[in-house]
């Protein structure tokens, strides 16, 4: 033990009455350590414990930080409670420093004497005498440093062997319940930040729900209503192919419902619980496709800022819905392919390939035999996609679905705006039973929507339903229209309704249910144009 004292003390203690008041101490203190769990209240029973044996008018414990490699102040009391008062000080500096770092213990008979505090000026104003510390250890290393002041320790009656003794045995009670109680605390905080990660999960699953629920509230319910001949044939091959992960594709024309059906062959796969990752091809920007799809690292490209997957990462384990397959730039089919083939992917500016367990369903409106034709479309590619390909049928071919599409989204419809139309008109019926739908279900779906809005009645009414001229009826109707003529037919329509009002609330954009992007590549696709001021048809 360092000291600076000059005589020597006794070699034993002769105090019988003595040994025995400390021995009870000592276990008394062991009984209120191992009661305590928590490290503040364990600090507190050992300097209780001190007090008593060594009749100390200051004491304190300080504690090792690791983060910070610094000893900080736990619990302190007595004269000069205020010089430990949230005390920080470096772990290997002072005297307090030496007794932790060096693992001995330190008697200092005169604070006023003593030079080589950390904070010296702080300790010579303290009105503390004499100082006797030594460190707490625990599993051979030191976790901090108990002190105290007593005046049965001067110059001329320095701590005995017995003395340091009994401080070591209080000290090494301390360490152990100082551990034990970090550890518990340690677990607590842990076991708090685990119960707050499962509310967390608990609430994102809440939430989760509730967008559910809303969605559901927005797009009806995603059960493929009809009996129609076609409408079966189709949900038998999609219903067959569903259990597998063969890849699907599914061909029709616009608003035929093609990711309704994909969502169905999901749903009933083997991977129901993975995510289900719908993409629109035609309304990413041709730069951005390769990232979009496939991801990129940070710096791959003027602002990619971060790193981010594609969404064949994220579809992982799930299913990945490719709609309108046919406007994918060249290069894209080709690293397209590539992914298809050896189930891996790279990101733009990356070096790594991540292996992905992904089902995929594309689907276009396009004749794709037709673009492999013309060079437009990888046959390769064609091939890998159309192993089971599944055509959807056309409204006008299903026209005896169309009572029951009407009844399904009048009930959705009146719900969500808080309508009272409960029924449609013989005359409303006959309307929609004889127009054409180049838009399909999603233009009848529009069509009822708006019927619903404008009806003051109980009944949905013929003058409520506003149908486009380019959908003509049965009796007008001619036959062998192209797809292509379909759809410039349809959007045309939109487009002279919305006065050619593209985006926002009541555009042509939201009569057609697609994107403002999906439509301007369209337009650009079929060379649809706004005609200038005053020109005439």
């Amino acid at each position: 033990m360092s000291d600076r004292g000059t005589n020597s003390p006794p070699s034993e203690d002769r105090d019988v009455p003595a040994l025995e008041r400390t021995e009870a101490t000592l276990i008394e203190a062991a009984r209120a350590l191992t009661a305590r769990l928590d490290v503040s209240g364990v600090c507190t029973a050992v300097l209780d414990a001190v007090e008593q044996v060594f009749g100390a008018t200051a004491s304190w414990v300080l504690l090792y930080d690791e983060s910070t490699r610094t000893l900080r102040t736990q619990v302190w009391r007595g004269t000069a409670a205020h010089v430990y008062n949230d005390l920080s000080l470096p772990a290997d500096r002072g005297l307090l420093g030496q007794a932790f770092s060096n693992r001995e213990a330190v008697f200092v008979p005169d604070v006023h004497r003593e030079d080589r505090w950390f904070d010296s000026a702080r300790i010579h104003a303290s009105g503390l005498r004499s100082v006797f510390m030594l460190p707490l250890e625990f599993d051979r290393r030191a976790i901090g440093v108990i002190g105290l002041d007593s005046p049965r320790f001067t110059a001329g009656a320095l701590p005995r062997p017995i003395d340091t003794a009994r401080l070591q045995a209080f000290a090494a009670q301390a360490a152990i319940a100082i551990t034990n109680a970090r550890r518990f605390e340690a677990s607590e905080r842990d076991r708090a930040r685990l119960r707050a990660l499962l509310d967390e999960r608990r609430q994102l699953r809440g939430q989760v729900q509730l967008m559910r629920e809303e969605i559901r509230s927005v797009i009806g319910d995603t059960d493929i209503i009809g009996s129609s001949a076609g409408l079966l044939t189709m949900m038998r091959q999609a219903s067959l192919v569903a259990p597998g992960d063969t890849t699907v594709l599914l061909l029709g024309e616009t608003g035929t419902g093609k990711e309704m059906v994909a969502r169905f062959i999901h749903e009933r796969s083997t991977r129901p619980k993975g995510p289900f990752v719908p993409v629109n091809c035609a309304a990413l920007p041709e730069a951005l496709v390769e990232s979009e799809l496939f991801g990129h690292e940070r710096g791959a490209f003027t602002g990619a800022v971060s790193s981010r997957p594609g969404k064949f990462e994220l579809a992982h384990r799930g299913t990945l819905f490719l709609d309108e397959i046919g406007d994918l730039p060249a290069d894209a089919q080709a690293k397209l392919l590539r992914v298809l083939q050896d189930h891996q992917v790279q990101r733009v500016g990356g070096t790594k390939s991540t292996r992905v367990d992904v089902r995929l369903i594309a689907a276009t409106n396009q004749d794709l035999d037709t673009a492999v034709a013309e060079k437009r479309f990888r046959a390769d590619l064609f091939y890998r996609l159309s192993v089971f390909p599944i055509q959807l049928p056309p409204l006008r071919e299903r026209r005896d679905d169309i009572p029951a599409l009407v009844q399904h989204f009048l009930k959705h419809f009146a719900r969500r705006l808080k309508r009272r139309v409960a029924d449609v008109d013989a005359a409303a019926l006959a309307k929609l039973a004889a127009y054409d739908w180049p838009g399909n279900v999603r233009e009848l779906q529009n069509v009822v929507e708006r019927g619903v809005i404008l009806s003051a009645g109980s009944h949905l009414e013929a003058r409520t339903l506003a149908l486009s001229p380019a959908g003509g009826d049965r009796a007008e109707a001619g036959t062998g229209v192209s797809l292509a003529d379909a759809e410039r037919r349809a959007i045309l329509g939109a487009l002279d309704a919305t006065e050619w009002r593209i985006s926002g609330p009541g555009g042509a954009a939201e009569q057609l249910k697609v994107k403002p992007t999906t439509l301007h590549a369209k337009m650009k696709k079929l060379g649809i144009r706004r005609p200038k001021p005053g020109a005439t048809s």
